[in-house]
């Protein structure tokens, strides 16, 4: 079977072909043939759960860790681990649901992306266009807030899909370990301009 679709993770040749494309390696495994038997456990899991999934579109992407496209239906993957699997369909299970969340969840990390470029130059911009403490301070204060409010969807789109993730996977731990690093990664970049803006206040 064409190692396409997501279904063909359940299969011995859709599974030989993705370790051979990605050389089978990752961080947790020392041979991809080892992560096999979870992928193809936790395929059957999810499926067993939502039979709709067979039909995403599955394309092998070295180098990127894994990802989901929701206007391609898409899981695009990296490594050869279960738990990576896992949290793309997690995504793509939430997303699939609603195009109007979808949309939004977009429309949110779009602009939580500009604030986090923004970020720095705007609190110098403050700290020296606006003189008084505490009016700057307010500012600032409401800066932080509407980061914390932008941050918050993505955050809990990459909680709800690793907890989804977890519950699939066939080694719950080897899933937490995986997964763990990335959701920190993530909860540091989305908290960068809520810092950025409460520096601003002390220095």
């Amino acid at each position: 079977m064409a190692l396409n679709t997501i279904q063909s993770l359940d299969t011995s040749s859709g599974l030989a072909d993705l370790i051979r494309r990605l050389k089978g390696v990752d961080s947790f495994y020392d041979e991809g043939a080892q992560a096999a038997p979870g992928i193809r456990e936790l395929i059957r899991s999810e499926l067993a759960e939502d039979p709709r999934l067979k039909d995403i579109k599955l394309r092998v992407t070295p180098g990127l860790h894994g990802a989901y496209a929701p206007s391609k239906d898409t899981v695009a993957l990296g490594v050869v681990n279960p738990a990576v699997v896992g949290h793309e369909l997690g995504h793509a299970k939430n997303l699939r649901q609603s195009k109007v969340y979808g949309k939004l969840l977009q429309a949110t990390n779009a602009v939580a992306g500009l604030n986090r470029a923004a970020a720095l130059p705007a609190m110098l911009a403050i700290r020296a266009l606006v003189k008084d403490k505490d009016t700057r301070n307010e500012v600032f204060n409401i800066l932080t807030g509407a980061s914390a409010a932008l941050a918050a969807p993505g955050l809990a789109e990459e909680l709800s899909a690793s907890v989804d993730a977890v519950k699939h996977a066939p080694d719950k731990l080897q899933a937490v370990k995986s997964l763990l690093p990335a959701f920190l990664h993530h909860t540091l970049s989305a908290s960068m301009p809520i810092g950025v803006y409460q520096l601003g206040k002390h220095i």
